[in-house]
């Protein structure tokens, strides 16, 4: 995930209690969209936010449920600040599959900080209602073979206990693609929904129109047109310091793919 950094990384530890400091600095960001979107005319307007498994490790808390649900309070925050601008909140977690991507864990273990993860999030989206939440997962921003990437069945019933009123996912990557089959057995909760990624950011091929149109009626068919939105699998640069392995003229072509795509699966779904 970080081959595209310009940057040095430098490792996030916590060695004392936990603050939220950004104020300022989120303040800014959130004008900065809200202008942007105005100019665009654009509706359902989400910021990303980090998810509490994505701040750092812990080397001062006693235990590392107790770092988690710190940084959940914490970043509460910062996510009720988005809401309350009028703003969507996309919770941003490759983290939960990354554990099921780890065999060193083990499955017990793999489990137990699955169930930390999520206990984090919900701390930190309390009081916050699901319908202004969308929680994301993925397998990381890369180019690379993927062969050991966790499979969408280990990581969805763990997803669908995040208080939130949509998940997106990856699901236009070649080892995930089939995974739609999925939702043939695992019944989406009432009231929510999913995104799944129809356009891709681990290849620079420009999707056709026609296949994205034909993922988005697959997932359709199996939990309702009304609780599908066309997303991509993950944004295309992890941080402001990343070279994107994806040409920004083709990322922007994936997008009016995706918008053709959607518009297509649309008028066959509401025919």
């Amino acid at each position: 995930m970080t081959g595209g950094a310009i940057a040095p990384i430098v490792p996030l530890v916590c060695t004392g209690p936990i603050s939220y400091r950004g104020e300022e600095a989120l303040a800014r960001d959130i004008g900065n969209l809200k202008a942007a979107a105005k100019d665009a005319r654009a509706h359902g307007v989400f910021m990303p936010a980090v998810a509490p498994s994505g701040v750092g490790t812990n080397e001062h808390y006693r235990t590392e449920e107790e770092f988690f649900h710190a940084v959940g309070a914490a970043l509460r925050t910062e996510y009720e600040a988005i809401v309350d601008a009028g703003l969507l909140l996309q919770v941003d977690d490759p983290f939960l599959c990354d554990i099921f991507g780890d065999s060193a864990l083990g499955a017990a273990r793999q489990r137990s900080r699955a169930e930390m993860y999520v206990e984090a999030v919900n701390e930190a989206l309390s009081g916050i209602p699901p319908e202004k939440v969308r929680y994301h997962t993925c397998y990381g921003i890369n180019e690379g073979p993927r062969i050991h990437e966790a499979a969408l069945s280990d990581v969805v019933g763990y997803m669908l206990k995040v208080n939130a009123g949509a998940y997106s996912f990856e699901a236009a990557n070649p080892r995930h693609e089939h995974e739609y089959h999925l939702w043939e057995s695992v019944k989406l909760p009432e009231g929510k929904v999913l995104i799944p990624g129809v356009i891709t950011h681990a290849s620079n091929i420009v999707e056709h129109p026609d296949l994205i149109a034909e993922r988005l009626v697959r997932f359709a068919k199996l939990v309702g047109r009304e609780n599908v939105v066309a997303g991509a699998d993950c944004g295309f640069s992890s941080q402001a310091t990343y070279h994107t392995e994806v040409h920004p003229t083709v990322v922007w072509a994936k997008f009016e793919a995706l918008r053709e795509g959607a518009r297509l699966a649309t008028k066959q779904l509401w025919s």
